[in-house]
């Protein structure tokens, strides 16, 4: 039965007039959602929406118009035109036939993961937040867009040559634009992967327009490690301003990176600046869209073959151990190589741990390198010295990379114990589980105390914070890090652990993982010192982020009777607002967030409705937190009038089924997308795989993220 009143009047607005007071308030008629009636209703205090029964001339015409504030955040600028968006009401609601089961979903979640932002979007960063991130270029001395569409690269026709004989030069910026994309990097992503010595490469830099000034041609490693860097900092500094001009500039950049290298005969002669080159290009740059006659150097398997080239896997054997006594030891170059190859071999331990291709294996074995662990000390004392490590427990610029490597090896642990039963087609042991969660959690509670987030080191270590907000950013990073990957440990007995009591932990860790991962998220946004950039224009941050709320989605759909069902909504309805947000920040995180709910959507299109309510009750919805109610439960109502639509019949494969919008969901405002799953999330039942495989293709719809 249809529902009459609200649809109705959208459709023939000048034949019929309302001819009572309606039932549901305005914001549940526009969008079709159950309303309890009260001043204000459960659906708008949930919602954070103003309550009212009166009948806007907008809501009778079936359009909501703008409004000023509105409009202001709705405006997409592209290169200088606005266009403002209006905002329709969605269609009836229809019938439609019973959604097939979807066997083989467990891929979306690992898509979601992994997604790859390229330029579908433009960018939708207001006016006031790019004023405020060009005030900060201009006192940072950092290269704003219009100065680099003043440089010599400005034609953007480098891919079109040959990488072999193209003049490298003449795609050169001034030095001074050279200087200031460097400082961007050391700055903004140099913290991340830190696999240079910033002085030393600021004096490759330098060398580089000296040799041109004497008419020398300069060293094309130093050529091509200067270009890596220009690739990743304009990549990140534009993706904030427009994801076309960031995608271009990393193209055009890499493949400058890779031309410098071939001409430099880098893959038969490797060098340590052209290994740097092409690990920054592969950590930072979007290498997806890079030209294919230079993709090859970038690629994972490659830079490892590479690091073997130069023996790095075994620069502290005795051999080399006996080599290096004979000669004047260069500590900071050997302290490169080992920095080179603990974070190759970390960030393949990562790769194993994530869906796709490399999924549950790696290239890197322990048993077959000697390589001693970088020192824990500052750059600035490493040239020269001969003392021995700083303890852990002493903050340096090595700190988060020896504390993520730590994280890297448990990831490895994981592998190493659970692969052979994912390669064969069989179920892990619980006690194997268990046993990693072990791990986890030792390495966790030995990481350093400054790199904790409790409020008694908090304040501890605030002094520390102001004078190195590095170490302020990482302990986030890290800490994130971490409660995503015990997230991903225990998310195959997730839902299992919901109605079981033998894998309930499995449940209460996912929940608490995802609940800290987005208290972290609340801490980069709150605590000083802030994030620069701002963490939700990193996209490994607002990954985590969209992990975690669907975890606490998923939870909420099949807990959706318990007696705290409100409050949960309210969490997600939350996580939900910090990517709303995050897409005003970045463009290409936008267009992450956008694949991701891509994903999201076609999975929950293909979830099966309801038939009876005691499958509902005996199947898919059982809540251990609360006592269970064995008697048939009673059909939901979405009342307008006299009239009702039973829930069971509003089915998302209706005309404004969610999967409309899989291609548009900037048609639509995120927070009301995933308000509509969760007021439909007691009409569905998925089974564990349905669930599982969700979170399977969310990995994989995007790249690898550390």
């Amino acid at each position: 039965m249809k529902r009459k009143g609200g649809s109705e009047l959208v459709g023939k607005p000048q034949k019929h007039a309302v001819r009572q007071d309606p039932v549901s308030c305005d914001s549940c008629r526009r969008r079709k959602l159950k309303c309890n009636r009260q001043q204000p209703c459960s659906s708008c205090v949930t919602r954070r929406l103003p309550c009212s029964y009166g009948i806007a001339p907008s809501s009778v015409l079936g359009i909501q118009r703008v409004g000023p504030e509105e409009r202001g955040r709705n405006e997409t600028t592209l290169f200088g035109q606005n266009d403002t968006i209006e905002v329709q009401e969605s269609r009836p609601i229809t019938e439609s036939q019973p959604l097939r089961r979807n066997r083989e979903s467990m891929m979306t979640a690992d898509w979601l993961e992994n997604i790859h932002m390229g330029d579908r979007v433009p960018t939708a960063t207001p006016k006031m937040l790019r004023d405020e991130l060009n005030d900060l270029r201009n006192n940072d001395g950092l290269v704003s867009l219009g100065t680099l569409l003043s440089s010599p690269c400005r034609n953007w026709t480098a891919s079109r040559e040959n990488p072999a004989t193209v003049d490298l030069s003449s795609y050169l910026p001034q030095k001074h634009e050279a200087m200031a994309l460097f400082r961007y990097y050391t700055n903004c992503i140099d913290y991340l992967y830190h696999i240079i010595f910033p002085k030393r490469v600021e004096a490759q830099i330098d060398s580089i327009y000296r040799a041109i000034e004497r008419g020398l041609p300069p060293d094309l490693n130093h050529v091509a490690l200067f270009f890596s860097i220009a690739a990743s900092s304009l990549f990140l500094q534009l993706s904030m301003e427009s994801s076309v001009h960031a995608e271009v500039c990393s193209r055009e950049f890499s493949f400058l990176t890779g031309a410098a290298l071939i001409q430099s005969n880098y893959p038969v002669n490797s060098t340590t600046e052209g290994l740097q080159a092409a690990i920054i290009v592969m950590h930072h740059a979007s290498n997806m869209s890079c030209h294919p006659s230079v993709s090859g150097l970038f690629a994972h398997g490659a830079i490892i073959s590479q690091a073997k080239n130069l023996k790095l896997h075994c620069i502290d054997s005795p051999r080399c151990r006996e080599g290096r006594e004979a000669n004047a030891i260069d500590m900071m170059d050997l302290e490169t190589k080992r920095r080179l190859w603990w974070d190759i071999a970390s960030y393949d331990w990562f790769l194993g741990f994530l869906s796709g291709p490399q999924e549950w294996t790696y290239l890197i074995n322990p048993e077959h390198m000697k390589v001693d662990l970088p020192l824990n000390l500052d750059d600035e004392i490493i040239e020269g010295y001969g003392g021995s490590s700083r303890p852990s427990s002493t903050p340096t610029d090595m700190s988060f990379s020896l504390e993520r490597l730590k994280l890297g090896i448990v990831c490895r642990d994981v592998i190493d114990a659970t692969s052979y039963a994912h390669l064969h087609g069989l179920d892990v042991t619980y006690k194997k589980i268990l046993d990693l969660d072990r791990k986890f959690h030792q390495a966790l509670a030995e990481i350093p105390e400054f790199f904790r987030l409790d409020p008694t080191s908090r304040r501890r270590f605030a002094s520390l914070y102001r004078s190195r907000p590095t170490i302020a950013w990482q302990r986030c990073l890290l800490q994130q890090a971490y409660f995503s990957r015990l997230c991903r440990l225990h998310r195959q007995f997730f839902i299992r652990g919901a109605r079981e009591p033998e894998y309930s932990y499995s449940h209460i860790v996912c929940l608490q993982s995802a609940r800290k991962v987005l208290e972290i998220k609340r801490v980069m946004d709150e605590d000083e010192p802030r994030f620069t950039p701002p963490s939700s224009v990193v996209w490994s941050v607002m990954n985590h982020v969209f992990m975690a709320a669907v975890i606490l989605l998923l939870d909420v759909c099949f807990n959706w009777d318990d007696i705290l069902a409100e409050k949960r909504k309210e969490e997600v309805l939350d996580a939900c607002r910090m990517l709303s947000n995050a897409q005003l920040s970045s463009s290409l995180v936008k267009e992450g967030i956008n694949a991701m709910m891509s994903v999201l959507q076609k999975h929950w299109k293909h979830g099966k409705p309801a038939t009876s309510p005691s499958q509902l009750n005996h199947n898919s919805y059982p809540n251990q937190n609360t006592t269970h109610i064995d008697k048939a439960m009673p059909p939901i109502f979405s009342t307008s009038e006299a009239n009702y639509t039973p829930a069971t019949t509003i089915e998302l494969d209706a005309p404004t089924r969610l999967s409309d919008n899989i291609d548009g969901t900037n048609d639509r405002q995120l927070e009301d997308i995933w308000s509509e799953m969760l007021d439909n999330s007691s009409n569905l039942v998925l089974e564990d795989t349905d669930w599982t495989g969700l979170l399977t293709e969310l990995t994989n719809a995007t790249l690898p993220c550390g």
